[in-house]
């Protein structure tokens, strides 16, 4: 799963790609495209990298992402009871164009002047708020479904919408700046499906010198390399990944506390309990209480 500099190709009668994902799951490798991103995930929960940011992800997420940031999505239906029979998979619409898909006159013109302001910000990623949501999200699950200059509209209609509607919530910090060679970009990936894949398995996840190996570098280094490319340390990333993934048991399935703690690689319940009030900034109970409501 090496991060790559992800090749994204519209069809051939079309300016740019839209997509409806209906899967198990939605899960792709840590890459980056030159490409926008719009991304609306209607049902499945999970988790989301971007740049520096690694934050739960819930129905209705709905976020664009500017050219070249680096992501990873991690999203499925958690197994709840359901009736035997009853299909339970991710729907997902993601739309990926480039700054230049209509020419760069079309974005000097007056009308389109809060569009480019828009594109802009997202250099950090955005996640729009609920309203803001709300009144584009039947529209981008119709975008798959439209063809010729009704697609190419409604798109620009959809980022006129957001653009006027609502304040979006930049995701990676300030300071983030993707700094990445290739090599280096290689091995980080390596590093981050690594300790994604251990975390599925409900195993052990990989130690420093483990990965500061796979990253060519020195313990220390790789150390400060972390933490510069990811914004915070290796323990922190991990103990982040842990805890989103406990709170989407908490609100998903009928686990008991200490059961999903167990499945979290917790080995105790009390350490499982002030890591996700310090991360998650409420208990796991209060979670579990509000699923039951």
């Amino acid at each position: 799963m090496a991060v790559r500099l992800l090749t994204v190709a519209p069809p051939a009668e079309a300016s740019f790609r839209c997509v409806r994902v209906q899967e198990q799951k939605l899960v792709a490798a840590w890459h980056f495209h030159p490409e926008y991103q719009l991304t609306l995930v209607r049902r499945g929960a999970g988790q989301r990298l971007v740049g520096d940011s690694l934050e739960p992800l819930e129905p209705g997420d709905l976020t664009l992402l500017g050219p070249n940031l680096p992501h990873f999505w991690d999203v499925d239906m958690a197994r709840t009871p359901r009736p035997a029979g009853r299909a339970r998979r991710v729907d997902a619409v993601i739309v990926q164009f480039r700054a230049e898909f209509l020419g760069r006159e079309f974005w000097g013109v007056p009308e389109t002047a809060a569009v480019v302001r828009l594109l802009q910000s997202a250099a950090r990623g955005l996640a729009f708020p609920g309203a803001a949501r709300d009144r584009v999200t039947a529209e981008i699950v119709r975008l798959p479904t439209l063809g010729g200059l009704q697609r190419l509209l409604a798109l620009i209609a959809i980022l006129d919408r957001l653009a006027t509607g609502g304040r979006p919530r930049p995701l990676a910090s300030a300071g983030y700046a993707p700094r990445f060679d290739g090599r280096e970009r290689d091995r980080f990936a390596t590093i981050v499906a690594l300790i994604h894949a251990r975390l599925d398995a409900a195993a052990e996840p990989p130690g420093r010198g483990e990965l500061a190996r796979i990253a060519g570098l020195a313990e220390r280094s790789f150390s400060r390399t972390f933490h510069v490319r990811f914004g915070k340390t290796l323990p922190q990333f991990i103990n982040e990944l842990r805890v989103g993934r406990a709170r989407r048991l908490l609100l998903h399935t009928t686990l008991s506390v200490a059961d999903v703690a167990r499945a979290c690689g917790f080995k105790n319940l009390s350490n499982f309990n002030a890591q996700f009030r310090r991360i998650a900034g409420v208990t796991p109970t209060a979670v579990r209480q509000r699923a039951a409501q």
